[in-house]
């Protein structure tokens, strides 16, 4: 015991220190794809390839809230009472998940031919963008408090986001028609944005302006919700998928090609919250791209 503390003082006074080891590196998600954020600032990932939902809190730390009965998760919505509604493609279903992780069906069917996104109106329906099989077969339906389905409107190409603004109109990533539709309570379509490149998820800012995931694009833009201009908020990203707004102007993503959950703050800067390796950083600002509500 003697020499072994004389051996220690002799490396302290010579300049040698006991140092922690390094962090481990960050774990990336199985291609990330949906993202929603609760009241508490926690942020939900489907984690697809890994058919799981993650929860990332607001400092990054990553915790499994489910990878039971999910096949091929891709949307997913969580209401205000902190229940996770996920669209399960590979199962035709919308699941309901509790705080604690208990997964339950919603809605089981084969009208739900390939759910891809998901949203919520204040009372507890749920909206949902379908791919479809074939080309200019995807469909926009609504699913009661008790899993019935509605379709509200189809002929979509391919539809693979979704959001719902505070008066009941719908907006719709039409991603292989690389256009930004809005639905109305009746069913009728128009067109708001065009010139996209394949966007995929959708939210809304406190302001109601659309964030838009411009997937090929590699950028999220910002959709005028009276005009259809686009405008960019953020370029950098390796094929961002989903996107989600917290109440402090914060937009969260999905980066697929980074397997990271990015976050962009309300002065549009950039940083990875959790999963891979951090990607080139990117710029807050770029040339602006616009088009006009048709």
């Amino acid at each position: 015991m003697v020499k072994t503390t004389l051996l220690l003082t002799i490396l302290l006074a010579a300049g040698f220190t006991a140092s922690r080891p390094p962090a481990p590196p960050a774990v990336p998600f199985g291609y990330p794809d949906g993202v929603a954020v609760d009241a508490a600032g926690n942020v939900y990932v489907v984690d697809t390839d890994n058919h799981a939902v993650q929860k990332v809190s607001p400092t990054g730390e990553v915790k499994l809230l489910t990878d039971s009965a999910l096949t091929y998760p891709t949307g997913i919505a969580v209401s205000a009472a902190g229940l996770v509604y996920v669209a399960d493609a590979g199962t035709h279903r919308i699941v309901r998940i509790s705080p604690e992780g208990q997964v339950t069906t919603l809605a089981h069917s084969r009208s739900l031919v390939y759910p891809t996104a998901l949203c919520l109106d204040s009372v507890g329906n749920l909206y949902l963008a379908d791919a479809g099989a074939a080309p200019h077969s995807g469909t926009v339906q609504k699913v009661s408090l008790r899993g019935a389905l509605t379709t509200l409107a189809a002929g979509f190409n391919k539809p693979t986001g979704i959001a719902l603004a505070p008066g009941g109109l719908l907006y719709v990533a039409d991603t292989e028609n690389n256009t930004i539709k809005q639905v109305t309570a009746t069913g009728q379509v128009t067109v708001l944005a065009t010139g996209l490149n394949h966007p995929r998820g959708l939210a809304l800012e406190a302001s109601g302006t659309l964030v838009v995931a411009d997937t090929y694009g590699n950028s999220i833009r910002r959709v005028s919700p009276t005009t259809g201009q686009v405008t960019p908020l953020a370029d950098g990203f390796r094929f961002p998928a989903g996107v989600a707004t917290d109440r402090a102007g914060a937009v969260y993503v999905s980066d697929t090609g980074s397997g990271s959950l990015r976050k962009i703050s309300p002065a549009g800067l950039v940083s990875t919250l959790a999963g891979g390796s951090p990607p080139v950083p990117a710029a807050s600002t770029a040339d602006s791209t616009s088009t006009t509500k048709q």
